[in-house]
């Protein structure tokens, strides 16, 4: 398979309208005279309005002689995948061997990245063929795309954006497929598969209108892990995800972007400087300050899979930063190598208000407090609850010595409630690792995003007035505990605050509860059982806040304010502006309530799957 992917760095560049060659491999208007289906959009002679998108079946689904004639003007990156796990059930697919491997590494978040349909929570797709032991069980498409364009060039994306809108098909974009909500996936669907496009170039000096100095053109399939191997080489940090196969130019940053650094520099969407992106109407066009400033604005924060399909972003990079970090873990359980476990369940709760009395310190810092309180079996003591809590508090451009300086009030804090815990061991990396499926340093301590399963996530950014009295504090402490002992949920909380100071003043579509949080909350459940009604006094106590859409509830009932906030009205305004005819569509997305996806597991305990038709609301 041919692979776009390579390292470069310039010694100098203005901004530019492609960023590399495959940008340069365009649909033409002469190849589309005869060939109406890949047409581009013509607004003076609108396609007939339907009611519904096109199914298999369907009269007016293509024939299995539209679909060859279309992968031969593809150049054949057609692809008709079968569900990754296809080889446990009966049929032509049976493997027993593949199976078993499948079902020793389904874990393996790389696995589901470099396929062009897995998705890392099974959920979404309606749970339609996952690895199992009962062969004679059933296995069907699902919430999977029925047709994948294995995208080299952005020719081969104009050519499915404008397959899909001139014959009707929902079309879904796929990254890295890091995603857990479902966005990356569609039942009946044609996917644009970005996977591939993976170029890097480097530049020690770029200039804008608005901007000059170091930055990074990064392709619109490349994965977190493959900037930081470039940035690593160049002595510079840009702001990438925690998870190694999280694709940057997707969700991560157009849905906001946290990293290690986002109290100290910002959210990845502040620091983009241009954006070429395939619209609904086939074109390609580039978005930055000065050229179609709109579609800039709402693409930085907007949400991914909305406004068209991004084959390259330019984004600022820093002079290399180092991370200094530790981590403390207190728990309830016994534990000999541990010892600060067998805590009562109070001293447990009092070493967590005492955490968060830190919170800000941490945060205006410019730090990051990355925690867990974990559920776990309390074999020697069934009348104490098992609880574990785990936090990694890192700071950028700190030393050890001022970093044991920074933790020592917490530590001592600890102390007083019952909690003696020893100065951590601190790593200070030039390049924080990565998760991956075996972490070894405490950044990586996978999310529970970053797991291959059910998992059924709902978030919120707390206020820094939830914490800044101890009034509120006590009200946040306690609406915590009681999500944790009573809902039975675990949490994972990460304390950052990318307040307008720190971020540079940036225009764009992150929502505004980003600037004022000092945390940003996450309740979840490995399994199907989630109903996100825990969550119902999160919101009732940070008033006008709201959560990340990335790592959101798809059950939010006002997920317009949850995920947007103030920006939604304009945001709408884009959307209909730049893809009038609804050919973008993602759950959650921007003006997502237009359209419904019907016969899917909507009913089935709330969860709002894929695996149905799509149709107008």
């Amino acid at each position: 398979m041919l692979l776009y992917f390579f390292f470069a760095v310039s010694t100098a560049a203005t901004a530019f309208a492609l960023n590399f060659d495959y940008e340069n491999i365009q649909l033409t208007e002469a190849e589309t005279q005869d060939y109406p289906a890949i047409r581009f959009a013509d607004l003076a002679n609108p396609l007939p309005r339907k009611e519904c998108r096109a199914i298999p079946g369907d009269d007016d689904w293509p024939s299995d002689a539209d679909w060859a004639q279309f992968n031969e003007t593809l150049g054949g990156v057609l692809l008709k995948p079968v569900p990754l796990a296809a080889p446990c059930y009966e049929g032509a697919l049976y493997n027993a061997t593949r199976c078993e491997q499948l079902k020793r590494t389904w874990s393996n978040i790389g696995m589901h990245s470099n396929d062009p349909t897995s998705i890392m929570s099974q959920w979404a797709s309606g749970n339609t063929c996952v690895p199992t032991s009962q062969p004679n069980s059933t296995c069907s498409q699902g919430g999977y795309p029925v047709y994948v364009v294995d995208a080299m060039n952005v020719r081969h994306i104009q050519l499915a954006v404008n397959f899909a809108r001139n014959k009707n098909i929902r079309l879904v974009i796929k990254g890295g497929g890091h995603d857990f909500n479902g966005k990356s996936i569609g039942g009946h669907s044609l996917s644009i598969w970005v996977h591939n496009l993976k170029s890097l170039i480097y530049h020690p000096e770029y200039s804008t209108s608005t901007y000059s100095g170091r930055a990074v053109a990064l392709g619109g399939g490349t994965q977190a892990q493959d900037a930081r191997n470039l940035m690593s080489r160049n002595n510079a940090t840009i702001l990438t995800a925690g998870g190694a196969n999280v694709g940057l130019a997707g969700g991560f940053f157009q849905g906001a972007g946290h990293s290690g650094y986002t109290s100290y520099y910002g959210l990845a969407a502040d620091h983009v400087l241009e954006i070429n992106a395939v619209t609904a109407n086939g074109r390609l066009v580039t978005a930055n300050a000065d050229t179609n400033s709109d579609l800039f604005w709402a693409f930085r924060g907007g949400g991914g899979g909305t406004f068209g399909v991004v084959t390259s972003i330019v984004e600022k990079a820093f002079p290399q930063t180092a991370i200094s970090s530790g981590s403390i873990t207190f728990s309830t359980i016994p534990s000999r190598t541990q010892p600060t476990a067998n805590l009562t369940t109070e001293t447990f709760w009092a070493g967590m208000k005492a955490y968060w009395e830190y919170a800000i310190p941490i945060c205006d810092a410019g730090g990051l407090g990355y925690n867990f309180i974990r559920h776990g079996a309390n074999p020697t003591r069934p009348d104490v609850p098992g609880l574990t809590y785990t936090v990694s508090i890192s700071l950028p451009g700190r030393t050890a010595a001022e970093y044991r300086s920074f933790v020592r009030p917490l530590l001592e804090r600890l102390s007083e409630v019952g909690i003696p815990i020893a100065i951590p061991e601190i790593q200070t990396l030039v390049m924080p690792e990565l998760d991956s499926d075996q972490p070894s340093h405490p950044l990586a301590r996978r999310a529970p995003g970053d797991t291959v399963g059910h998992t059924l996530i709902a978030s919120r950014l707390w206020p820094r007035t939830n914490f800044d009295t101890p009034s509120a504090l006590q009200t946040s402490h306690l609406a915590i505990r009681s999500f944790v002992e009573d809902g039975g949920y675990d949490f994972h909380g990460m304390n950052y605050a990318p307040t307008l100071a720190v971020s540079g003043n940036p225009d764009n579509a992150v929502h505004p509860a980003f600037r004022t949080t000092v945390m940003h909350a996450q309740g979840y459940e490995v399994g199907a059982h989630w109903d996100g009604s825990n969550v119902i006094t999160w919101r009732d106590i940070t008033p006008g806040s709201g959560a990340y859409m990335n790592e959101g509830d798809m059950q939010e009932p006002d997920w317009k304010d949850s995920f947007y906030g103030s920006n939604y009205p304009r945001l709408l305004q884009v959307k209909k502006k730049w893809d009038p005819y609804g050919v973008f569509w993602a759950i959650s997305g921007v003006g997502s309530d237009e359209w419904v996806v019907y016969g899917s597991g909507g009913g089935r305990g709330g969860l709002y799957t894929q695996d149905g038709r799509i149709c107008r609301a």
